[in-house]
């Protein structure tokens, strides 16, 4: 059963070590120095009390196999302003023994339920990560057709999600 609650202090070093398994095959795809995998747990717990984040962590039967990270107040590459019912889906990572079970597509949809008065939810990912696509597509995101290139080679696409 898969499971949300928000991110503890204490979730801090098995969400970085999971984080960071995560996102090392990416960073040794792309080599992009915004790459998660190369933060350590002053990542997680600068965010969970800043207002501008929400982070969550993803339990399967109890046990930490990933986490959430909101973006709910600021800009992003793709949108100026977040505010009156806007998110922003910094990151969703699994670890890599618990991918391909559709704990993602669960957790993403559960997460949504943490948000105050969601309208719209926005994502970018690279383009080329069919994977992700398909989890984003299964949680009703659409492409919105704007790319963006943040390092040499790793083209971003964004999706967004109407909710009513």
């Amino acid at each position: 059963m898969i499971s949300l609650r928000l991110t503890t202090v204490e979730d801090a070093v098995i969400l970085t070590e999971i984080q960071q398994k995560a996102f090392q095959p990416l960073y040794e795809k792309y080599h992009d120095e915004g790459n998660p995998c190369l933060r350590d747990k002053r990542d997680i717990l600068c965010r969970l009390n800043n207002p501008k984040f929400l982070y969550l962590t993803i339990l399967s039967d109890e046990k930490i196999v990933g986490g959430i990270l909101y973006r709910i107040k600021g800009s992003t590459p793709f949108v100026k302003t977040l505010r009156w019912g806007k998110y922003y889906l910094g990151r969703v990572y699994i670890s890599p023994e618990y991918q391909n079970k559709g704990i993602a597509t669960e957790a993403l949809l559960q997460s949504e339920k943490h948000l105050k008065k969601p309208r719209k939810l926005y994502v970018d990912f690279p383009e080329d990560m069919d994977k992700n696509r398909k989890c984003y597509i299964k949680c009703g995101y659409k492409d919105t057709g704007k790319r963006l290139e943040s390092a040499p080679g790793l083209i971003l696409a964004c999706f967004e999600k109407s909710i009513r």
